[in-house]
């Protein structure tokens, strides 16, 4: 049996002397790697803005999984292309502490055309087996994964989600707040009036988390400009207006490129 030894410095400054006021903020980090700033979950006064322990122990849990099944499918011959996962965790507490009840990963996997489609599907629980951390937790941690054969240049699929926000402060940061339990990351959006269109590539997810609030979820047109060209704007506006596509709303990704919502997405990439 071969041993692996791991060793990490977890440090902190404040003053305790009210359990309201001192800081949650932490900072740990392992010999020779970047070091990790974290809080307290925002329900033990925390700051929302960064990592809790109960978040890492969930992606811990989720990249493990992630890291034994490329290793296997690489070994297998089986081309992994693309790997996501949006776990989630459900964690108790009482008046002994807490505990978590149960963390349900779930995979979603791109392989190449040519690959065993079965045998990479099973292979998530010999994953699931070789483990260090699930093998190391007293709770059940489950995996809902899903493969598909794809292509390498096949996109990510996005959309834009538009939501009326309520005209109140907080608004925002609820909605925020929300997405982000959801495991829902925004790659781009703005807002104007009391609306926000936000770019996400889990729309679905998206939806039911906000679904009280009506939101609205569109097909986007995505283009990368040159950025050294002035005019291109106008350019694309013009293709798209002489083609009789209206233009609902647009912003940019966090990849600098283009985001378009139009009244027919099938008529504007036609167009462009």
């Amino acid at each position: 049996m071969k041993a692996h030894d791991y060793a990490v410095s977890v440090t902190w400054q404040g003053d305790t002397r009210s359990y309201a006021s001192y800081s949650r903020e932490f900072r740990a980090v392992a010999p020779g790697k970047a070091a990790v700033v974290g809080s307290a979950d925002p329900s033990f006064r925390g700051d929302r803005q960064l990592l809790n322990p109960e978040e890492m122990l969930v992606m811990s849990l989720s990249s493990c999984h992630m890291l034994s099944y490329l290793a296997l499918c690489a070994l297998q011959n089986i081309r992994v292309l693309a790997y996501r996962d949006r776990a989630t965790a459900r964690m108790v507490a009482d008046r002994d502490g807490g505990r978590f009840e149960v963390v349900t990963l779930q995979p979603q996997v791109v392989i190449a055309e040519g690959s065993d489609l079965a045998a990479a599907q099973a292979l998530h629980e010999r994953a699931h087996a070789s483990c260090y951390i699930a093998s190391s937790v007293n709770f059940p941690v489950r995996h809902d994964a899903t493969v598909v054969i794809g292509r390498v240049d096949a996109p990510v699929p996005r959309a834009d989600l538009a939501v009326r926000l309520p005209d109140r402060p907080g608004a925002l940061a609820e909605l925020g707040d929300r997405l982000g339990k959801a495991g829902v990351s925004l790659e781009g959006g703005g807002g104007f009036a009391g609306v926000v269109h936000f770019l996400v590539s889990d729309p679905d997810r998206a939806v039911e988390a906000l679904r009280d609030l009506e939101p609205v979820v569109r097909d986007v047109i995505a283009l990368r400009l040159d950025q050294e060209t002035p005019g291109q704007l106008g350019a694309v506006a013009r293709k798209l207006g002489d083609a009789g596509v209206n233009i609902e709303c647009v912003y940019s990704d966090h990849d600098h490129q283009l985001i378009l919502v139009v009244d027919d997405a099938a008529k504007a990439r036609a167009a462009l």
